[in-house]
């Protein structure tokens, strides 16, 4: 009896699952990706909104395949000259502008919408690329974005945009997907800059991780609206800067990247589409302060520059994340370059291929000898990152081993020897 009971709900329980389906759209995705919104007033001026999904507050909404939805009330009370109303019992919601008299009216679960071209006019059947529906999580109608081009003034008064252009104007492409840009009044030509729209600060803050190539670098500062292109930055790399850390730099042709290591790891305030000397400028003045005296000093007492200092805290950086073990990755390092042993670090290769060769023309293999450490005789060519202040104090402060090897393995454990048996027993390689 009670196994036919399991079976009777199972039964219903598929059923129900099945009339659900049936009647409900298609399960849409949370914003897995973001959009802005800029609006247009009468004066031309644009606006920025995110209206993304967040907890049970109407949101845009991406379908499974792609679609761009937008939370219609919500919206529309973000446009003056357009007003929303919905009726409950023919489950009809309607958008009308206050200025021209046109007005769309769109049918839950339908694809299909009727506009009016003025408030005598007939209705004309219209379509959209997905149905419009009610939110299982704020309740809202979603239609989609392009559909409301039939209440403007112009039906290009709506355009979306891409990741590329919107890094041109300077918008955040590193939080945001695509923009959306609505003009009641006249036609989207292009894509407003940034600079000029409200609800947008003036100003970008950008975080540079510890460890992050110069490459990794001007890629986040591009997508965070710093710069409109990294080009600019990469120019910006051979500009004369009045620091006494890059004028001690001694001149290498096999250097690539002359600032390689000199961008610190920080958080930062830039203008929106800066010059790129301006934004490596303040980068280097911060620098300048990390780098104290007294660093200056030990560095001089090791013998070796501060160049040279930040090329192994940069490899410890890469070779080591944790901060407890990088004073005895340096001493490995240290304890090679007293016996003109070769450095043989992994984290050298990688730079070379994911931070070079992607970056340069002309031969991509020209630097591989001056910075893989299986190749070079000691230290690389310069730094292969940029290293956070851990890494450059283990670079000044090595612990004292005569260790020669380590090894690290899946789970994160380090393990350091002096001879290659050890090691190596230890790796079972």
């Amino acid at each position: 009896m009670l196994k036919r009971y399991k079976k009777i709900l199972i039964l219903f329980m598929v059923l129900v699952m099945a009339v659900s389906s049936a009647v409900f759209p298609k399960a849409v995705k949370g914003a897995a990706k973001q959009y802005g919104i800029v609006i247009a007033d009468k004066n031309g001026k644009y606006s920025f909104y995110d209206i993304n999904s967040t907890s049970k507050k109407a949101g845009i909404e991406i379908t499974d395949k792609g679609n761009i939805m937008v939370p219609l009330k919500r919206l529309t009370g973000l446009i003056p000259v357009l007003t929303f109303s919905y009726d409950a019992k023919t489950k009809k919601a309607t958008v009308s502008n206050k200025e021209n008299g046109k007005r769309i009216v769109f049918t839950k679960d339908s694809n299909y919408f009727n506009y009016y071209s003025g408030s005598k006019a007939k209705a004309v059947k219209k379509s959209m690329p997905y149905k419009a529906y009610v939110s299982t999580v704020s309740s809202a109608t979603m239609v989609h974005m392009s559909a409301l081009k039939w209440v403007m003034s112009a039906t290009a008064g709506v355009k979306s945009f891409k990741t590329a252009e919107m890094q041109t104007a300077g918008y955040d492409t590193y939080t945001y997907s695509g923009l959306i840009a609505y003009n009641p009044y006249t036609t989207v030509s292009a894509i407003p800059k940034a600079t000029g729209v409200t609800n947008i600060s003036s100003t970008v803050r950008v975080t540079i991780p510890e460890g992050y190539s110069v490459a990794q670098i001007f890629d986040l500062l591009v997508k965070k609206g710093v710069c409109a292109k990294t080009d600019f930055l990469y120019s910006a790399l051979n500009a004369e800067y009045d620091n006494t850390l890059v004028k001690a730099i001694q001149e290498n042709e096999n250097r690539c990247f002359k600032l390689e290591g000199y961008l610190y790891p920080d958080t930062y305030e830039f203008y929106r589409l800066s010059k790129g000397t301006d934004v490596i400028s303040k980068m280097l003045k911060n620098t300048e302060l990390k780098i104290t005296e007294e660093d200056r000093t030990r560095a001089k007492g090791l013998g070796y520059t501060v160049d040279e200092i930040i090329t192994i805290a940069s490899l410890i950086e890469k070779e080591a994340g944790d901060p407890q073990i990088m004073a005895n990755i340096a001493s490995v390092i240290y304890n090679r370059l007293n016996i003109n042993m070769q450095l043989q670090l992994d984290a050298s290769i990688y730079y070379v291929e994911r931070y070079i060769k992607p970056y340069i023309s002309g031969d991509i293999n020209r630097y591989n000898s001056y910075y893989n450490t299986y190749k070079c005789s000691a230290l690389p060519a310069g730094p292969i990152c940029s290293p956070g202040k851990n890494a450059i104090q283990a670079a000044l402060n090595p612990a004292d081993t005569d260790y020669l090897y380590f090894y690290s393995d899946a789970e994160g454990n380090y393990y350091f020897s002096a001879t290659y048996d050890e090691i190596k027993a230890i790796s079972g390689k």
